[in-house]
C-alpha cells in the first residue's frame, strides 16, 4: 500500500565541537566533548564520567549481525546524523515524508556537569537544531531539549522552553532529575507549555532508577544485564505516566499534552486498566487529585510511538487510535530504516486505512503542525 509516511521520532548525533566550539571560557572544561578511543568516537558528557561510545546511535545501514562489530566514529556514520541536507536524502530513501528529531548524547542532559551547564547546553542544542529544521522547516521537525526540573526550582526549564519557542521548535524533550513530575516547581513549566499546545516529550531510558539498577558499571558485563536494559527501558515510563495522571496536572492544564517516545505501545492497554482499577479501588481513602477516569486522561493529553508493536495494533481501540504516532528511529539501532514501507506492510497489513492513515502520519502531523 502507499501511505504518508511521518516519523514521529528519529534522532540525530549532535556534532563533536556543538558545545566546546559555543561555550564561554568558565564552561570550556566542563561541557561534552568527544574523545577518541579503542572503541571510537564517544563521548564525555561531563568531566568525571567515563567516555560513552557513540556506537548504538548511528546503526542506520549497518546490518544488525554486524552491531558494535567495529569502532564508530563521525567519519564513518552517516552524516545524516547531524547533517540536515544528508538526513532529507536519508528520508527520501526510506520514503519518509517528515521526521520529529530527537536529540542524541542530549538525552542524558541530566548527567551532563551541573545546572549552568545543562542551561547553556541546552540553549546551544536548540539554537543548532533550530538552525538544522531551517534547512527544510516542512519536513524536519525540531524538539528542544529541556534541564530538568530540579534545576533552578524550574526557573531553568522554563527559561529554555521561552528561547526554543523564540526559535520556531515545534516542541520540547524534558530531562527527568529527582524531583517528581508533580513537584509545585513545575507547574509554571507546565502553564506555558500548555498555553502555547508545546507538545513535552519523555523517552525511552529517561528512568534514571532502572539506568542505574541495569547499566551500573560495576554489573553491566555480568550476562544479562544489558539486554534486560533494553528489554525493559520502554516500562520504566510507566512511573511518570502515573504520577502525571494522578497528579491533577492534566485538569490545571487542559492544553498540556505528553508525548511517550520509543516506549512501544502494547503495554499501554494493561496499563491503563490497572492505573482504572487503581482510580476504583483507592482514590477515596488516597484522596486522589483527578477529577476524570484515568483512560480519559491519558487519551486526551497523551501520545506514544513505536516502530514494530503487533501487541500494540491489535489491541489499538483500548488504547486510542488517536494516541498512537509510528516512528522509524533513525539512525539507532532499533530502526526500520531504510525499509520502513516495508516494515509497515508487514505490521499494518490488517489495520484498516483509516486507522492506519491516523497512525502512520496524521497524529503526527495535527500534533506538531506539520505542513503535509
Amino acid at each position: 500500500m502507499s501511505d504518508l509516511l511521518v516519523s514521529s521520532d528519529g534522532h540525530v548525533n549532535e556534532p563533536p565541537d556543538l558545545w566546546t566550539s559555543r561555550a564561554p571560557a568558565k564552561l570550556k572544561d566542563r561541557v561534552p566533548k568527544v574523545v577518541s578511543t579503542e572503541h571510537g568516537d564517544a563521548w564525555i558528557m561531563s568531566p568525571h564520567m567515563r567516555p560513552r561510545p557513540v556506537s548504538t546511535s548511528a546503526a542506520a545501514g549497518v546490518k544488525r549481525e554486524d552491531y558494535m562489530k567495529k569502532p564508530v566514529t563521525y567519519k564513518e556514520m552517516r552524516p545524516g546524523s547531524f547533517d540536515p541536507k544528508a538526513r532529507v536524502a536519508d528520508m527520501d530513501i526510506d520514503r519518509v515524508h517528515a521526521e520529529v528529531l530527537y536529540p542524541g548524547i542530549a538525552r542524558a542532559l541530566d548527567q551532563f556537569d551541573d545546572p549552568e551547564v545543562r542551561l547553556f547546553c541546552a540553549r546551544a542544542y536548540n539554537e543548532w537544531l533550530a538552525e538544522f529544521q531551517s534547512y527544510d522547516p516542512k519536513r524536519l521537525v525540531s524538539l528542544a531539549i529541556l534541564p530538568q526540573i530540579d534545576d533552578n526550582d524550574g526557573r531553568n526549564t522554563l527559561e529554555a522552553l521561552k528561547h526554543a519557542k523564540s526559535l520556531g521548535m515545534k516542541g520540547a524533550f524534558l530531562a527527568l532529575g529527582d524531583h517528581p513530575l508533580s513537584h509545585p516547581c513545575a507547574e509554571p513549566v507546565w502553564a506555558y507549555a500548555s498555553e502555547y499546545r508545546i507538545p513535552l516529550s519523555l523517552h525511552i531510558g529517561s528512568s534514571k532508577a532502572l539506568t542505574q539498577n541495569l547499566v551500573d558499571p560495576a554489573f553491566a558485563g555480568m550476562p544479562g544485564m544489558r539486554e534486560a536494559y533494553l528489554a525493559t527501558a520502554p516500562l520504566g515510563i510507566t512511573n511518570y505516566v502515573a504520577v502525571l495522571t494522578y497528579s491533577g496536572i492534566f485538569d490545571r492544564h487542559r492544553g498540556l499534552k505528553f508525548v511517550l517516545a520509543e516506549t512501544g505501545i502494547g503495554w499501554i492497554p494493561w496499563f491503563l486498566e490497572r492505573m482504572e482499577s487503581i482510580y476504583d479501588r483507592h482514590r477515596h481513602y488516597l484522596q486522589s487529585q483527578i477529577k476524570r477516569r484515568p483512560t480519559e486522561i491519558f487519551q486526551e493529553h497523551m501520545y506514544a510511538t513505536f516502530q514494530e508493536d503487533a501487541s500494540g495494533l491489535a489491541l489499538r481501540t483500548a488504547l486510542g487510535v488517536k494516541n498512537m504516532m509510528w516512528a522509524s528511529d533513525y539512525p539507532h539501532t532499533d530502526t526500520t530504516w531504510p525499509d520502513s514501507v516495508k516494515t509497515v506492510d508487514r505490521y499494518f497489513a490488517d489495520v484498516p486505512s483509516g486507522d492506519r492513515k491516523r497512525i502512520l502520519s496524521d497524529n503526527c502531523i495535527e500534533l506538531y503542525g506539520i505542513q503535509a
